[in-house]
């Protein structure tokens, strides 16, 4: 088998101050400073038969069209195929709002967009470039800071809170790399199964959350290194505590010690491992629609709540201003436009409602990183 050789290489992707920010739907001030700066680091592998990438960001999310941009710009400074090049978002609600989902934006959204585009590529190109013979090897630890947000209150509903009982994932995964000429580590791949979400809907300072700060730590302790984080499967964990910078110091320094002694209890390193990845686009099959006029229905409804809450919010900023979904409340606006875009589709003679999404594989040797669309619950 052929030798096993990676590079890695980063760059910054930190905005100009004044973006809107993502994650909270409740805040609608732009960013007003940085707290800690975003990265893309992209690791480059190959085994001499198969090229593959990742491509990490410190940011919240990227849907489908924007996975295809990115993996365009890859393929046009790599040249590694579009399916084997695998997109991580770490979701940190500290970053700003991208034209990487499916709507594009203001024009700083999009030129946001298209410049973290090229950086990736970019990075990809470095680490290509910079590839050395490696070996792999991977451990786990224990970290425990997360917890379950899936609260049940005393009506019998669920909801966002903190429930010590529920599903977890306790420990992060660590994947080490190590150059053959001078055994030292060239890349560190960690994961943890928490929401970037720290900070809270008050912090107005762009911020990397945890894994930015266990990044840091990492590369402190192996200064010849770059950590790259992929998030584990923390669509209802948070971590806990939260809400101000010192627990963001708190578990970034836990979660990077934790990944520290999982690569240092590393013990078995393999040199030809071979890299082999597998991606599937298939469709997730929605709840049967409701008739039409029960469409309509619902629609007149949601923009009766919204027209009471817009008429609220010109009430209290004492001026005629042009109505704009994006000063709505996020469920009133998402509800809103989700009841007009199913009457539409029910106009148009739709019976078929599904959601298009892709899974896709990385192995290298006997471990592999797998990604999954949209928030996946750790149960």
């Amino acid at each position: 088998m052929s030798q096993l050789m990676a590079g890695v290489a980063f760059a910054n992707i930190t905005p100009p101050v004044g973006m809107l920010m993502s994650g909270y739907a409740a805040r609608k001030t732009p960013a007003i400073g940085t707290h800690d700066e975003l990265y893309t680091v992209v690791l480059y592998l190959t085994d001499g038969i198969t090229d593959a990438a990742l491509v990490t960001a410190d940011l919240l999310d990227t849907g489908a069209s924007g996975t295809a941009r990115i993996r365009r710009a890859c393929v046009a400074a790599s040249m590694v195929p579009p399916k084997n090049i695998l997109v991580a978002c770490s979701h940190t609600h500290g970053g700003p709002q991208t034209g990487l989902y499916d709507d594009p934006g203001d024009r700083l959204r999009q030129a946001y967009s298209t410049v973290v585009i090229h950086k990736m590529a970019g990075a990809l190109s470095e680490a290509k470039r910079n590839a050395v013979p490696v070996c792999v090897g991977h451990g786990r630890q224990d970290c425990s800071f997360g917890i379950n947000r899936r609260e049940r209150g005393s009506d019998g509903n669920i909801g966002i809170g903190v429930n010590p009982e529920g599903p977890n994932a306790p420990f992060t995964d660590v994947i080490r790399l190590d150059r053959l000429d001078t055994r030292k580590p060239l890349a560190l791949v960690f994961s943890y199964a928490a929401h970037g979400t720290t900070l809270v809907n008050d912090n107005l300072l762009y911020t990397a959350d945890y894994p930015g700060r266990a990044k840091s730590m990492i590369e402190q302790q192996f200064p010849t290194a770059l950590a790259l984080f992929v998030a584990g499967c923390s669509g209802d964990i948070n971590p806990y505590p939260r809400g101000n910078y010192e627990r963001w110091e708190q578990h970034g320094k836990q979660l990077g010690c934790a990944a520290v002694q999982a690569a240092l209890d590393i013990e078995n390193m393999v040199e030809d491992a071979r890299v082999a990845v597998a991606r599937h686009e298939f469709a997730l099959q929605l709840e049967s629609p409701p008739s039409l006029d029960e469409a309509r229905k619902r629609m007149v409804e949601a923009r009766d709540a919204a027209d009471k809450e817009w008429e609220k919010i010109g009430q209290e900023m004492g001026s005629k201003i042009v109505y704009d979904k994006k000063l709505l409340q996020w469920h009133t606006a998402r509800t809103l436009q989700d009841a007009e875009d199913l009457v539409e589709a029910l106009e148009r003679g739709k019976t078929d409602f599904t959601i298009p999404v892709e899974t896709q594989a990385l192995a290298i040797g006997d471990c592999a990183i797998v990604g999954m669309p949209g928030e996946i619950f750790v149960r």
